[in-house]
């Protein structure tokens, strides 16, 4: 009996050891719910870091540094502006008539609007020859020509491209022309049904008084903005002066 006793004894203590020190459990601290309302939530966080530290132990935590109360704005490292953030700078889109030289006008007037709206390298414009009629960009009226003993030919003059929405886009006279319908362009409407027309000086020619062009070799032709013309029957109608093409 005796050697029994000595025999459990060693395990009853090991048993009443096992029951006097329990393994521990992992500890958890409950969530913190702080307002997003700033300091305030920067001293809630802090308190609720402090209170699991006491709670549960482990390694002390970092606590933020908090602005004193009544500190309105939250500072961000990211408050300005992202790199890379600024809107791109898009150059309008400009549509050019394929006739030499207003084509080399008005893609030189695209480039310098370009470069005046977005900055950047200044762009190297092209080398246009003269013209005697108003560019796509310029508001020079050349009343004028300069004659050249030396020429042996006369250039044939042009008028700029006006109107054209259903060709691509609208194009507009300078100031003191006038965009009407091409007479030498046989069933066209011109800009009255959005169809390219023709820039012409807006002085009448014509008419009762009979003014002349005031170009040598231009022709007065009817004026399509009022109502009288000559093929129903009008008389001494007013007209505006076009080059013969």
């Amino acid at each position: 009996m005796k050697s029994s006793l000595f025999f459990i004894l060693p395990f009853f203590g090991i048993a009443l050891a096992a029951a006097e020190d329990p393994k521990p459990t992992s500890c958890i601290c409950e969530p913190a719910v702080c307002r997003e309302i700033w300091p305030q939530a920067c001293y809630c966080e802090n308190e609720a870091k402090k209170k699991c530290f006491e709670k549960c132990g482990g390694t002390e935590p970092t606590y933020q540094s908090c602005p004193p109360l009544g500190t309105k704005l939250r500072p961000s490292p990211s408050a300005g502006p992202a790199c890379g953030s600024k809107k791109e700078c898009v150059c309008d889109q400009v549509m050019c008539i394929q006739s030499w030289p207003e084509s080399c006008y008005c893609a030189n007037a695209a480039k310098e609007q370009c470069y005046k709206k977005c900055g950047g390298e200044k762009p190297e414009l092209q080398d246009c020859p003269p013209q005697n009629s108003p560019s796509l960009i310029t508001t020079t009226k050349i009343n004028t020509l300069i004659p050249t003993p030396t020429q042996t030919s006369k250039p044939s003059q042009t008028h700029q491209p006006c109107g054209g929405m259903l060709v691509g886009g609208t194009l507009d006279c300078p100031s003191g022309y006038v965009c009407i319908t091409d007479p030498y362009e046989p069933g066209s409407c011109g800009p009255a049904c959005d169809q390219l027309g023709i820039c012409v000086r807006d002085k009448i020619c014509g008419g009762f008084a009979g003014f002349a062009c005031e170009e040598e070799g231009q022709t007065c032709v009817d004026d399509p903005r009022d109502d009288c013309d000559p093929e129903n029957f009008g008389a001494d109608c007013a007209g505006l002066c076009v080059w013969p093409h």
